[in-house]
């Protein structure tokens, strides 16, 4: 008898082995696959959208109201029939438009913002919607 228990227990640890191994080899090749998708997906980098702040520093407020004023003021000159509000009535660009973070803008192919008013805030609606390119101040 002790030696048909022998063999059942040989039998049993034998068992017991190869199912380890299975185990073994089953979790190294699911290791393995899941770091060749990690090496085969592209790292994802988290794109932040650039802020007025980010682009033209933090005293970009005073630098937009300066350079579109001056903007306003060349156009003037150049197209006698627009009329820009701020300039026509020698009044800030503030008393029109509010500049601040939540001002609309787009960034031009040169990394530079350009500032979009809508049509009617700073000059006559019939000449739409206003877009001034403002060259980034490089820090």
């Amino acid at each position: 008898m002790e030696e048909s228990t022998m063999k059942k227990n040989g039998y049993q640890m034998l068992v017991l082995l190869t199912l380890l191994c299975s185990m073994l080899l089953l979790s190294a090749c699911t290791a393995e696959a899941a770091a060749g998708e990690e090496a085969a997906a592209p790292a994802v980098e988290e794109q932040t959208e650039p802020t007025l702040e980010s682009l033209l520093g933090e005293d970009y407020v005073d630098y937009l109201t300066e350079t579109i004023t001056m903007q306003m003021g060349n156009r003037m000159d150049k197209d006698p029939e627009v009329r820009y509000f701020p300039i026509e009535d020698n009044a800030p660009l503030s008393d029109y438009v509010t500049i601040d973070e939540n001002t609309e803008f787009e960034v031009d192919d040169e990394g530079n913002p350009v500032i979009i008013f809508p049509a009617g805030t700073v000059t006559d609606e019939a000449n739409g919607v206003q877009s001034f390119r403002v060259p980034k101040l490089y820090q």
